[in-house]
């Protein structure tokens, strides 16, 4: 097509036909003449035309033949093939058809049904091609949203299985795993409470692979440099090395996607190192359950100890009692009198020594509670 007209093809062997037609369309189309059909294909690709213009009956390939040629031809397609002919029997209007024409005149034609078919058959071939690039637009939306989501589903599957891991290292295998099945080559530092790790596909990373990933986490949530980019969370960073850059609309996808198995794989450490804690929690729980109990247990054999003694003593403090009473020639009611003053410090004395059971078996008590607390 020119600047100003569409672009017509004409091949035409009888320069009289030829030139009527010619002025016919010379106010509102660029009309190119060719007097062979193979002439016309031989100059076809680089003419570009909208619309071509067939007689019938020429020397060498006739109309249907070039037509033919034409739709055989894939950089063609569908551009609108309107014959010109004298013959005007049925079998040769669908022979027409047949070898792909879109119309078939015949000769001689009116201007105004020549001009009229013409634009007619323009404005067709505009639609169809409006409607190929709808279809191909929502073909291709389709395909984007598709792919978006089993790259999402991707995702997922990941959040689901990382909460499994065990520790840094599976969670490193996990993300990297995910990260290649898009077809991305990467790598992937965890800086948690217990310790930093860095891992590619094939192990653990190099120093300077290390040192990198050290680097790319303080560059910012999103990093590029040249094929290559990262995305850190506070204890994770990942590094994409061949992102898809001459792809935009799927290169978008994948920086999404990074970013959220980058945050995604941060929680999980916090998980991770919340759990460690807590764990370390329990552990020193219990060893303070178990020395607290050790203890008690020799409290109580002091205790009892100490029992014996305290009963031992008041018994000698009684017999030296009695023996006193014989040798100071107290009566009766003093003696009675100082023997009940002994009694009441002696179960003064029982007295503490129960408190002191009361104590241990609240200590007993707060034990057990502690172990339903650490999990024994």
């Amino acid at each position: 097509m020119t600047s100003e007209h569409p672009a017509i093809l004409l091949v035409e062997d009888d320069d009289f036909a030829a030139e009527l037609t010619m002025e016919m369309l010379a106010a509102d189309y660029a009309v190119r003449r060719f007097d062979h059909g193979q002439s016309a294909l031989d100059a076809f690709a680089g003419l570009a035309p909208d619309l071509v213009l067939l007689d019938v009956s020429m020397p060498g390939l006739s109309g249907y033949e070039v037509c033919r040629a034409l739709r055989d031809d894939p950089t063609v397609g569908d551009l609108p093939v309107i014959f010109l002919s004298g013959m005007v029997s049925e079998e040769e209007r669908l022979a027409g058809y047949e070898a792909g024409g879109d119309d078939y005149l015949t000769k001689p034609v009116a201007a105004r049904e020549l001009r009229s078919k013409i634009s007619l058959a323009l404005s067709r071939y505009a639609e169809r091609q409006r409607l190929k690039s709808d279809f191909s637009n929502a073909f291709s939306t389709a395909m984007t949203a598709m792919s978006s989501a089993a790259e999402i589903g991707t995702v997922l599957q990941f959040l689901r299985t990382s909460f499994n891991s065990p520790d840094y290292t599976a969670l490193c295998r996990e993300v990297l795993n995910t990260v290649g099945s898009y077809g991305i080559e990467g790598s992937i530092q965890i800086r948690g409470r217990q310790r930093t790790v860095s891992y590619a596909a094939d192990g653990p990373c190099s120093p300077l692979e290390e040192s990198v990933l050290s680097n790319m986490s303080r560059q910012g949530r999103l990093f590029e440099f040249g094929s290559r980019t990262s995305c850190s969370y506070d204890h994770v960073t990942i590094i994409a090395r061949n992102m898809p850059r001459d792809d935009a609309e799927r290169h978008g996808r994948m920086k999404d996607n990074l970013a959220l198995l980058a945050e995604g794989a941060d929680a999980r450490v916090v998980a991770l190192d919340s759990g460690a804690a807590l764990v370390k929690q329990q552990q020193t729980l219990m060893q303070l359950i178990t020395s607290t109990r050790e203890t008690l247990h020799e409290i109580e054999q002091l205790r009892l100890s100490q029992h014996a003694e305290s009963s031992r003593i008041l018994q000698d403090f009684r017999d030296q009692l009695e023996r006193l009473f014989l040798s100071l020639g107290l009566t009766q009611s003093q003696e009675e009198e100082l023997a009940e003053l002994a009694q009441q410090a002696a179960n003064r004395a029982l007295a503490l020594y129960d408190q002191g059971v009361a104590v241990e078996e609240r200590m007993e008590n707060l034990l057990k509670q502690l172990d339903n607390t650490g999990g024994a």
